[in-house]
């Protein structure tokens, strides 16, 4: 009986999606310290990643969060290298949506920036 309660967020929503993927597109190796915070401002993940170039990481979804109609109001602070890049907020309405964290992104016009933030589907 006990088995079929812990398993039971899987059963009914599948393996977990990404909470977060984080792609270094830069030439260099970064450190990159990610605290979330939930809505009510107690953060429930503060981890660091050490990237490589040109590479990404990806955190699992929190177990309370991989219910089929969990959902939710986050912010994410985000540290590069030992300074602070940004604090910004992200709306997760269901299970199947993650959010993406870009560091050093050139987009087709050629400009840098240096983060961004965006929700996305899981796919």
């Amino acid at each position: 009986m006990t088995a079929a309660i812990l398993f039971m967020p899987f059963i009914v929503s599948g393996p977990a999606s990404p909470f977060f993927v984080v792609h270094n597109h830069d030439v260099n190796d970064h450190s990159v310290v990610i605290d979330v915070l939930d809505s009510r401002n107690i953060s429930i993940i503060t981890e660091t990643y050490e990237l490589g170039p040109k590479s990404d990481i990806s955190r699992k979804r929190p177990l309370r969060l991989r219910l089929p109609l969990s959902k939710g109001e986050f912010t994410f602070n985000v540290t590069v290298d030992n300074k602070t890049m940004g604090t910004y907020s992200a709306e997760l309405p269901h299970p199947h949506t993650m959010v993406n964290i870009r560091l050093y992104y050139e987009d087709y016009t050629g400009n840098v920036t240096p983060i961004s933030v965006e929700v996305a589907a899981v796919v």
